[in-house]
């Protein structure tokens, strides 16, 4: 995209939206430019890092503010992570992570969950160990971090070890099996119980009563379905819950899609 489009998207966006930038699109100027018209113009920016900027680099860019989304593919040196958080932190700028390669016990994770407002994890492409997320969401649930894990597969009953206090659990309803909705509303419970946060993405059609089940039981609901595919009683219930928000750090980047 051209500066010139960028400004043009930036003044048709309405107060308080949200826009999502790769550091390597721009150069330091440029970018140092964009976020300042987005301050100006009262626009959220979530800053996408490929490793391109140094952490001398991101804090003077954070004159302006913005929301850092890195992750261990561009940044595995944990003191690199320091440096760059402490000069986030001292302008109000938010640090959030993204673990995209294993994670052992011998991580430097561990001793630096305190820098990130949140860590993401999934396992749409590795299966993640149990043991290792519900080890996680333990220390996370000492900390103002957030652990956000987004599950691809069946909904299973030790998804609960994984959703503590500050922890957010992202499934879809289309890996639901349609018989085994008590499990599921047990489940849902089960974790509001001990803290966590579920997240339901509604995928495929389900009947108005069953969703307002999910939702009574502690989801926060997701529609992802054309309203056009739902009928009149369906649609009201996605538009009172296309109206209530997540905070930043319970999705990434994007509310709809599943990391």
């Amino acid at each position: 995209m051209t500066m010139e489009n960028l400004e043009i998207q930036l003044e048709r966006l309405p107060k308080s939206s949200r826009l999502i930038l790769r550091d390597d699109f721009y150069d330091f100027s440029v970018l140092e430019d964009i976020l300042e018209k987005a301050r100006s113009r009262k626009i959220r920016v979530a800053l996408l890092d490929t490793g391109r900027f140094s952490p001398e680099e991101l804090e003077w860019l954070a004159e302006f503010p913005f929301s850092f989304y890195t992750s261990d593919a561009f940044r595995p040196d944990f003191q690199i992570l320091n440096l760059i958080y402490h000069g986030l932190e001292r302008r109000g700028c938010g640090l959030f992570y993204s673990l995209q390669g294993e994670l052992t016990e011998g991580s430097g994770l561990w001793n630096n969950l305190e820098i990130f407002q949140a860590i993401y994890i999934s396992d749409r492409e590795k299966d993640r160990s149990a043991e290792i997320l519900a080890h996680l969401a333990e220390e996370v649930s000492r900390t103002r971090c957030a652990l956000v894990y987004y599950h691809h597969k069946k909904p299973e009953e030790n998804l609960v070890q994984f959703c503590l206090k500050n922890c957010w659990l992202h499934v879809s309803n289309k890996n639901f099996e349609e018989d085994a909705e008590i499990m599921m509303l047990d489940l849902l419970r089960e974790i509001k119980k001990y803290g966590g946060c579920p997240v339901v993405h509604v995928d495929r059609g389900q009947s108005y009563d069953s969703l307002k089940r999910l939702a009574e039981a502690g989801a926060f609901l997701v529609f992802n379905l054309p309203l056009s595919a739902l009928d009149s009683k369906i649609s009201s219930l996605v538009g009172s819950w296309q109206k209530k928000k997540l905070p930043e750090k319970a999705y990434y980047l994007y509310r709809e899609i599943m990391a």
